[in-house]
């Protein structure tokens, strides 16, 4: 159904429109407008936030994405570094009741310059399966994050990293020369490429931390087996992914930090200003 719109544009942005107007192409500005703009919306790149499985702060009943550090919630500040970096198109995946308290905050994302859809997912088999819940959304650059996570990540050059190597997939990778974290993560990367990802049982000391945000495409679902049995992306799909030579690492120096404990909000909060949540 078409619906009339009034606007107003520089002069020139409208001698340029009539300039495209050649009866073959487009017949009326209107048509120009419409298909431009289209074009525009489709080009928006798609981020999934992954709230699912048991999304409370440990010890509490409290939901991890409600959390308030600083002067947002956590699940504010994803959607607003999403859109910053040209993720405007947004789905959140999660537990239902998780999703409807979402859903007070966020609304459909029109006060966030974002459009956000909410999926159910209250199964309890593991990440990757979170995946298969929406495999229709995913597309040539589909970003995944974790709906818990605090973040000062380049998305855009993430992107741009991920379509240079023709990737499958991309991890973001957090890098220091200055101090080491307990990971239970093993890489070995190779120039930009991931040779082998290893899910430990017990943390170790590594100056490359990998972060739970992916750039995957749907060739990755090939590696995710049919069925109920429980399957998980560090665990069981990035290996594969590495063993096939299609995982690639996005390694920065920006912040990374996933809440999981009391104390991790309190970290959070000290150091908001560096994290620029706002």
């Amino acid at each position: 159904m078409k619906a009339r719109a009034s606007f107003t544009i520089e002069a020139d942005v409208l001698a340029k429109l009539d300039s495209v107007v050649d009866n073959i192409t487009y017949k009326s500005k209107s048509d120009a407008v419409e298909d431009i703009l289209r074009k525009f919306f489709e080009k928006q790149h798609t981020a999934i936030v992954l709230c699912g499985g048991n999304f409370t702060l440990n010890g509490t009943d409290q939901y991890k994405p409600l959390l308030r550090i600083g002067n947002t919630t956590i699940i504010e500040s994803i959607v607003n570094k999403l859109r910053l970096n040209g993720f405007r198109n947004i789905m959140i995946s999660g537990q239902t009741a998780l999703l409807k308290d979402i859903f007070q905050i966020l609304r459909n994302g029109e006060g966030y310059g974002s459009d956000i859809k909410y999926i159910d997912d209250n199964t309890m088999k593991g990440s990757a399966r979170a995946l298969e819940r929406v495999k229709q959304y995913v597309g040539s650059t589909t970003l995944f994050v974790p709906g818990d996570v605090l973040f000062d990540i380049d998305l855009k050059d993430m992107v741009r990293f991920h379509s240079a190597h023709n990737s499958v997939a991309s991890v973001a990778v957090s890098a220091s020369v200055n101090h080491q974290e307990e990971v239970n993560d093993k890489l070995d990367i190779k120039g930009n490429k991931i040779v082998e990802y290893e899910r430990l049982p017990l943390p170790v000391p590594s100056k490359l931390v990998p972060t739970s945000i992916f750039l995957f495409d749907k060739a990755i679902f090939k590696y995710i087996p049919p069925g109920d049995m429980e399957w998980d992306v560090r665990k069981d799909l990035l290996p594969l992914l590495a063993k096939d030579g299609l995982l690639y690492g996005y390694v920065y120096n920006g912040q990374w930090m996933r809440i999981r404990t009391r104390e991790d909000v309190e970290k959070a909060k000290s150091f908001t200003d560096t994290l620029n949540l706002n």
